[in-house]
């Protein structure tokens, strides 16, 4: 592998470090959201994600490029607690991607409700109380003030080139975007597109009996980043919540043009949710690798829907999962059932999410 890929674990949510040495061996890092707080900072000691950048500091390197999928709690909130005063992501990251409120507002030519925006100096050092859309304005007020924001939107269809890397934009849409300007005017109560309930009861068989493909509705997962990465050679596929038919639309025109179908693996939309990994985008691509970020905390993820399709879809892959001691047992609380699938070749990884 000529770059290594850490699925950290960020509870609920993504926080994803990719390294190697790019561009004539020079050493890189590349942050993929930050999770919670707790994966930035657990009370008065480091989570995950500060003792990978206390790691990166002591050798004299950078976050390179930091990529906001979106501004759910989940994925920005360990970044803004990294953006703190005297904290390690304000002190080392040297470029941001980050669709923002008014980056939206000024493509399609209107102008913002000001009153949800947040002067620089008002940013309160405790921002746990914000969420999504008032997480993303503080976000915003912090670069506004650092020569690090590259300030254009992220679209799918763009290839954009760091670092002798190539980053093939699956998501969002300018349709997607413009859905969030209405958050962006007034926060609204956000559409759960997970069930509360699991599906862990039910045996794959019985989950896709009469199975049909539900389409996640969230606007603030529909304005995720999702992107290919790709260095000599090895490919990888990162998701965070993306809808499933704009990254399936985005896979059909690049594979029109010429662009493979195989990955080395893919960290799959939205935590595993059942609404966002269609049976077609599973057929679509050529893969033998999946991943969940999750520690099973929230809203019944991952689905064991999502799995069972894979399995339809691939029987002989492996699932990696970044918690893999929690979610295992509670998905395949039948170990007969795990014992079943993995005689047939369908493995559940317990070495954790790092490739």
């Amino acid at each position: 592998m000529c770059f290594t890929t850490k699925i950290l674990q960020a509870e609920h949510g993504d926080c994803i470090l990719i390294q190697g040495k790019f561009d004539s061996g020079i050493s890189r890092n590349i942050l993929v959201d930050g999770g919670t707080t707790n994966t930035y900072r657990r009370s008065n000691r480091p989570g995950p994600l500060k003792n990978e950048l206390v790691k990166i500091k002591s050798k004299g390197h950078k976050i390179d490029l930091l990529i906001l999928t979106h501004v759910d709690d989940d994925h920005i909130a360990g970044i803004l607690a990294g953006f703190k005063q005297n904290e390690l992501l304000n002190e080392l990251t040297q470029e941001v991607w980050f669709n923002s409120g008014k980056l939206i507002f000024e493509h399609f030519g209107k102008q913002p409700d000001n009153s949800n925006f947040v002067e620089a100096s008002q940013i309160r050092d405790d921002v746990s109380g914000l969420t999504s859309i008032g997480q993303g304005v503080t976000f915003e007020s912090i670069l506004e003030n650092k020569a690090i924001w590259h300030q254009e939107l992220i679209l799918a269809g763009q290839q954009i080139e760091r670092f002798g890397a190539t980053f093939s934009i699956l998501s969002p849409t300018k349709d997607k975007l413009e859905k969030l300007l209405v958050k962006w005017k007034k926060e609204t109560s956000s559409n759960l597109t997970s069930a509360g309930n699991t599906d862990y009861s039910k045996g794959f068989a019985e989950l896709l009996e009469n199975d049909e493909f539900k389409e996640d509705k969230s606007i603030n997962n529909g304005s995720s980043i999702a992107f290919i990465f790709e260095y000599q050679g090895q490919k990888i596929m990162l998701l965070g919540d993306a809808h499933d038919y704009v990254v399936v639309d985005s896979l059909k025109q690049l594979f029109a043009k010429g662009f493979t179908n195989q990955f080395d693996f893919v960290k799959l939309s939205h935590h595993g949710s059942q609404y966002n990994t269609s049976s077609e985008f599973l057929n679509l691509i050529n893969c033998d690798n999946f991943v969940v970020s999750t520690n099973s905390s929230k809203h019944g993820l991952p689905n064991k829907l999502t799995l069972a399709r894979i399995y339809q879809a691939k029987p002989n892959v492996t699932i990696y999962f970044n918690y893999p001691e929690l979610v295992i047992p509670k998905i395949f609380n039948n170990p007969q059932e795990k014992i079943d699938l993995e005689a047939q070749g369908f493995k559940l990884s317990n070495q954790g999410a790092i490739f």
